[in-house]
């Protein structure tokens, strides 16, 4: 079995891609590891007393058939958001190993979507953690989800 080594590099938004996303106050574009989740931010992280929001900007690459933010890019947000909470607990590398959305309610180009999570426990090397994702103000999606850590913290 060949295995792919990621060539990709670590690398951060363009200050034009920073302009396009236009985030709001205190938000900075995160690192993207990894070609896909290139393709699909850029990123935005804030630290707040409570503890880290991440944030995407909902663009047309985004839009679904039915004019709203596609599922499958808020999962992609869902996952992304989920292993910041895994951060706190676990060195890199870890793996998804299950992801849960629940689709809450719309969003729409143009619209900020930012979400925070936590984590709910942690037993042989599994992290379960829990998140909210919310738009203009309202919940459009719940998420969990269970994280295999290689290298536990």
């Amino acid at each position: 079995m060949t295995r792919l080594i990621n060539s990709f590099g670590p690398r951060k938004a363009t200050p034009e891609m920073v302009a396009e996303a236009s985030p709001p106050d205190g938000f900075e574009p995160i690192l993207s590891n990894s070609p896909f989740g290139w393709e699909n931010g850029p990123i935005f992280e804030k630290q707040t007393e409570a503890g880290k929001v991440r944030g995407f900007r909902v663009a047309d690459r985004h839009i679904n058939a039915g004019g709203a933010c596609h599922g499958g890019m808020i999962m992609t947000f869902a996952d992304i958001l989920l292993a910041t909470a895994v951060f706190d607990v676990a060195e890199p590398p870890f793996v998804t190993v299950r992801l849960t959305t629940d689709f809450l309610g719309p969003a729409f180009k143009g619209q900020w979507v930012e979400g925070s999570a936590s984590v709910s426990g942690m037993e042989d090397g599994l992290v379960a953690v829990t998140g909210i994702i919310m738009s203009e103000g309202k919940e459009i999606a719940a998420a969990s989800g269970v994280f295999k850590t290689i290298r536990p913290r």
